[in-house]
């Protein structure tokens, strides 16, 4: 028997090379440096982060983007070397996984999709009839506090914190990785170095704990 029974992901900079997919969007349309902003008033504490996707979606309003620019932008990620095989040997194993992200839905189900995740947790935005973003986001997972996620899915399923692993990359994920009984940094920046219970470089290694 496994010694954990579910192992949960963050998605960017984890199991997609893209660090940062929000970037990606403000890329496309040409707003990066007003996003900037909006992620020092986050980072500084001054607004939430309902309000920061609030503000960066209202970015990309005067550009009339469709659900469909969204996907299609989205769509042009590389998952991380070794990722579907790390996800095929957890679920051989019986291991439970979820991807949980402060990013947005539509990605994350491409990436679950993908490589066969089972629980996903992600933010989405809001479309009309004629499939034109609205401006209006539905707020979901908190990207510095996708620990309250998780601990609603091990809840969910009556799955025990110490029979759980964590896995990150960022300062965004420290809560994340110290709501598991086990928390592991891959390829993490110096932040998130500080408080993980292992780092490895490798998602392969992942499986020598599980």
């Amino acid at each position: 028997m496994p010694r954990y029974e579910l192992v949960a992901f963050d998605m960017d900079g984890t199991l997609v090379k893209e660090r940062n997919s929000w970037g990606a969007l403000h890329r496309h349309f040409g707003t990066i440096g007003r996003a900037a902003e909006n992620l020092r008033e986050y980072a500084g504490g001054k607004i939430n982060f309902a309000e920061f996707m609030q503000r960066d979606v209202a970015l990309w309003i005067p550009s009339r983007p469709t659900m469909q620019q969204i996907t299609d932008v989205l769509s042009n990620y590389e998952l991380m070397p070794y990722a579907d095989q790390v996800i095929k040997e957890l679920k051989n194993r019986g291991v439970k996984t979820a991807l949980i992200t402060g990013g947005l839905n539509v990605l994350a189900q491409s990436v679950a999709g993908r490589l066969g995740i089972e629980h996903v947790m992600a933010n989405d935005l809001v479309c009309d009839a004629g499939g034109y973003l609205t401006g209006e986001e539905i707020f979901n997972v908190d990207v510095a506090r996708k620990d309250e996620a998780l601990s609603n899915l091990m809840r969910k399923l009556r799955i025990p914190t110490a029979k759980c692993i964590a896995v990150g990359d960022s300062k965004y994920d420290i809560t994340f990785l110290r709501c598991a009984g086990l928390g592991i940094a891959f390829n993490p920046d110096a932040e998130l170095t500080k408080h993980a219970s292992i780092v490895v470089h490798d998602l392969r290694n992942i499986l020598k704990y599980v």
